[in-house]
């Protein structure tokens, strides 16, 4: 831990230093005895690794360490920016002027490097009286080992459920008894037994489907809150829209038990509480739970045997045993060696293969972790031993061998993936995490910023591939073309992020155990002390919020103690009021996200955040902004959903930008586009007078643009002719969001091969048009169509490899005509609930490889061709309950903050 965070935390402060060296010439000297004396003592960190769990003055040695890197890191970067503030772009009037600020905060700067030099000597002498040596055997390039990995991407779901099929047919029969009565069935077992992957085969099994009028999924967890269960359950049995979603915010816990009862008392219902731990978390929910002949049932996991007893004393907890040797080792093989059904072992590894995987005890997580680790190595005998070897020394000071797996997994970690690792650690317990929002937090970090990186997104992902590979991370949530959205940690593996984290004082958790703050802050729960954040020691480096509501008497958000914080995280924070001006304040802020805050507008002095990376002001209502965007030059992400602003809005010469969403044709048209050389992804609001022939030109030459997204603008505006877009010979993805679109362009981009309808109201088929576009190998169709019938014809789509038909709610019949569709690899359809079933000729499609059928009615799953079934390799069938409350919440809230409604 020692050398995976604070080597990273020395080595950014040390590029830091060349970076800056421009706006640190005046004290050049001091600077560079800083990093040589950092770059010196990171040179005895893997000792001290080794050594620090012994000796308690090791860890404090290695505390200092840590301060002391942070502690320069600070300092510099806070410098540099104030000189680059003063001078850079000024004129020699404005240079003048701020001669004598440049004065004073260079003799602050020389103080604070003394006194830091004199801390670096005190540890120095304190090494030599410990015995600390050099075994530093030289820090490898992150740029190589990216480019000599990156050719594989784990990014594929995981599908390997072993020893499961007698358990799932018990428990469904369980599930179906007649009895009127009331009963609860449970999963008992430790964790990392596969309890909630078992729950989830059962929930989605087709007896189970047919069996229940509704079912619900709430996952409880060590932390539940009481009106945010009950709130889910009652989401997932009612149609969400803005009404319900304000009536239930304002319900009380009685409120919303008597709510979600009477949603329940006349139906045959299955509701899943995944990991309860206490017998107070069924208290909470039972009274809600009608018991009224209607042969309901409660599917319980836990690992508390007296939970399911608790709930229901007749019933008989069902103990999910570990794994037998057999299944053991297959999966074992599938996961260390990547193998499907019924591989072999190389016999030269089938000897250690067995003892390592024995040495799991049965237990699914255990051999999962353990073979994504050995995945990385070569495939010799002597890494196997290695890790064998390893494996013993660990089970020697741990408690058990499930806890031995994971601290050897996390050790074999390099530094940067440890980070990572941990810093995933701040998030809730069983939290959807945005892959794309954790790559922008990542890359703001500044972990993978070296020299020779390509590009910061690219390593963050990379990165994040990785803790994929090695089955540190689970997926969540999937794209139809195998993308991965979402992710989540494993409760297991995050106690032990949690765990490492607090050994080192890398970061904190405020919730109902922690009361100390770190640089590393996330917010579960508000504290009850106004001044908790801003009287913080050491300072925050990172602050993140999770589903809480500030109130004006409780905090205030007062940025003066902020001037360290590089992250800010307030998404879904409801807050009464709008960002104070001290925001400008925090200069060295490179990720802000006001995602669902409601703020209207943002202060000007935002414009002084010069290494803003990404800004997310995403919300139901446009964000007012004055002319200050072109000022944020290391800006890379713009996130909004309408920017409004009284001028013309300046955003050429930004050339880190990557992505802009949510401004409108007229500030697009006011810019040379041609200076954002960066630019990727484009979203543009228009409304009835957008020229959009005249739009395409002006961006027919900014060769960086791949991904074009039109919304309509709010209010009584119509579509603009979308005539012209054929220009755009960048452009390989294009998305039309919003209500009123009722005709498809008159044409493409020449080398489109992604395209996204959403929320429009096509009055014609589009498939005969659609279909004979070359290059398109993505179509996703999302509450685009209300007519009956989709047709497609002979040869139609020949290039087309995923297709995704959501919420055509119309939709009684789609079309297939031989020969169609000869590439498709992927077919999704959602909650086309007037579907009477899958077209014939889809079983004639060779390449068809997955069909997932999502939140479809339970007479069209009734109906499915057998034939159909069994020719396609990957039939997956399931209702997205589990998120299922955040993909219903918000299908109105985000039409409405995306310009649709």
């Amino acid at each position: 831990m020692a050398d995976s965070v604070i080597s990273l935390v020395i080595g950014r402060t040390v590029d830091l230093l060349h970076t800056k060296s421009v706006f640190l010439k005046d004290v050049r000297r001091q600077v560079e005895r800083l990093g040589n004396d950092l770059e010196w003592m990171r040179c005895f960190l893997k000792d001290a690794e080794q050594r620090q769990d012994e000796d308690a003055r090791i860890r404090n040695w290695v505390s200092l360490i840590r301060a002391a890197a942070y502690d320069a890191e600070d300092i510099i970067e806070i410098f540099a920016s104030k000189v680059e503030f003063f001078t850079k772009n000024k004129g020699l009037v404005t240079k003048l002027t701020y001669y004598p600020l440049k004065i004073v905060n260079l003799y602050k700067i020389g103080k604070e490097i003394e006194s830091l030099q004199m801390r670096l000597n005190d540890i120095a002498d304190r090494r030599e009286k410990y015995g600390i040596r050099n075994l530093e055997e030289g820090m490898s390039s992150r740029g190589e080992e990216f480019r000599r990995l990156r050719r594989t991407s784990p990014f594929s779901e995981d599908k390997d459920i072993v020893g499961f099929e007698e358990i799932t047919k018990f428990l469904v029969a369980e599930l179906l008894k007649q009895d009127k009565n009331r009963r609860v069935v449970s999963i008992v077992g430790m964790g990392g037994a596969g309890k909630t992957t078992l729950a989830k085969k059962v929930y989605n099994h087709a007896d189970v489907r047919e069996g229940f009028n509704c079912r619900a999924w709430v996952c409880v967890s060590s932390s539940y809150g009481h009106k945010e269960m009950l709130r889910s359950i009652i989401k997932q049995l009612n149609t969400v829209d803005n009404k319900l979603l304000e009536t239930l915010e304002k319900m009380d816990e009685q409120d919303l038990e008597r709510r979600l009862y009477q949603d329940l008392q006349d139906k045959c219902y299955l509701v899943v509480l995944d990991d309860v731990w206490k017998e107070e978390a069924w208290d909470c929910l039972a009274r809600a739970f009608p018991d009224v002949n209607t042969s309901s049932r409660l599917l319980i996991t836990s690992r508390n045997r007296g939970v399911p007893l608790h709930a229901d004393a007749l019933s008989i907890p069902h103990d999910l045993k570990t794994l037998g040797q057999e299944d053991s080792w297959q999966l074992f093989l599938r996961k260390a060696l990547g193998h499907g059904d019924n591989a072999g072992c190389p016999l030269d590894l089938e000897e250690v293969g067995k003892e390592i995987a024995r040495r799991c005890a049965g237990l699914p997580l255990a051999i999962t972790v353990i073979g994504g680790l050995l995945l990385t190595k070569k495939r010799l005998k002597s890494e196997w031993e290695k890790v064998l070897n390893s494996f013993n020394a660990n089970l020697s000071r741990s408690q058990s061998g499930v806890s031995a797996i994971l601290e050897l997994s996390y050790a074999d970690l390099p530094s940067n993936l440890k980070f990572c690792f941990l810093y995933l650690g701040l998030f809730p317990e069983d939290y959807m995490i945005s892959v794309r929002k954790f790559i922008h937090m990542w890359a703001a970090e500044g972990i993978m910023q070296k020299r020779d990186a390509e590009n910061l997104e690219e390593i963050a992902a990379y990165d994040l591939e990785q803790l994929f590979s090695r089955n540190m991370v689970q997926v969540a949530e999937m794209t139809v073309d195998e993308r991965i959205k979402s992710c989540r940690v494993h409760d297991l593996l995050r106690e032990l992020a949690i765990r490492k984290a607090e050994d080192e004082n890398f970061f904190q958790i405020h919730d109902t155990r922690y009361d100390k703050i770190s640089r590393y802050l996330a917010v579960h729960i508000l504290p009850r002390d106004k001044n908790y954040f801003w009287t913080s020691t050491p300072p925050l480096r990172s602050l993140l919020f999770f589903n809480v509501r500030f109130d004006r008497e409780d905090i205030s958000l007062s940025f003066k103690s902020f001037r360290k914080l590089r992250i800010l995280d307030l998404e879904n924070v409801k807050m009464p009021y709008n960002l104070p001006k001290e925001i400008g304040e925090v200069r060295l802020l490179r990720y802000l996200s006001l995602l669902e805050t409601s703020i209207s507008r943002l202060p000007h002095s935002v414009g002084c955040l010069r290494c803003l990376q990404t800004l997310d002001i995403r919300n139901l209502h446009p964000v007012i902004v004055s002319n200050f965007i072109w000022k944020l030059e290391s800006l890379r992400h713009l996130y909004a959903s309408d920017i409004k602003c009284n001028v013309p809005l300046k955003i050429e010469g930004l050339k880190n930008l990557q992505t802009l969403l949510g401004i409108r044709f007229d500030h697009i048209m006011h810019n040379n586009m041609m200076t954002l050389t960066s630019l990727q992804k484009l979203g543009i609001v228009v409304d009835d007078k957008s020229e959009i022939d005249k739009l395409c030109m002006h961006l027919s030459e900014v060769g960086s643009l791949k991904m074009l997204r039109l919304y309509r603008a709010r209010g009584r505006y119509q579509w603009p002719s979308l005539a012209g877009l054929s220009k755009l010979h960048h452009v390989t993805e294009l998305k039309l969001y919003g209500v009123g679109l009722r005709m498809l362009p008159p044409d493409f981009p020449p080398n489109l091969s992604r395209l996204s309808l959403k929320y429009t109201d096509l009055m014609n088929d589009p498939m005969p048009i659609l279909e004979k576009l070359g290059q398109l190998s993505f179509l996703e169709m999302k509450d685009a169509y209300g007519g009956p019938q989709l047709v497609i014809s002979r040869h139609g789509f020949h290039q087309l490899k995923f297709l995704e038909l959501d919420l055509l709610r119309d939709l009684d019949e789609v079309m297939v005509d031989k020969a169609a569709l000869p590439q498709l690899q992927c077919l999704r359809i959602r909650d086309c609930r007037n579907l009477e079933k899958l077209p014939e000729e889809l079983k004639h499609i060779s390449t068809l490889d997955t069909l997932e059928l999502v939140d479809m009615q339970e007479d069209f799953i009734s109906r499915l061709d057998a034939d159909m079934v069994s020719s396609v390799p990957n039939l997956r069938i399931f209702d997205s309950t589990i998120s299922q409350k955040k993909r219903r919440s918000y299908v109105y809230l985000r039409r409405r903050m995306e310009g649709y409604a």
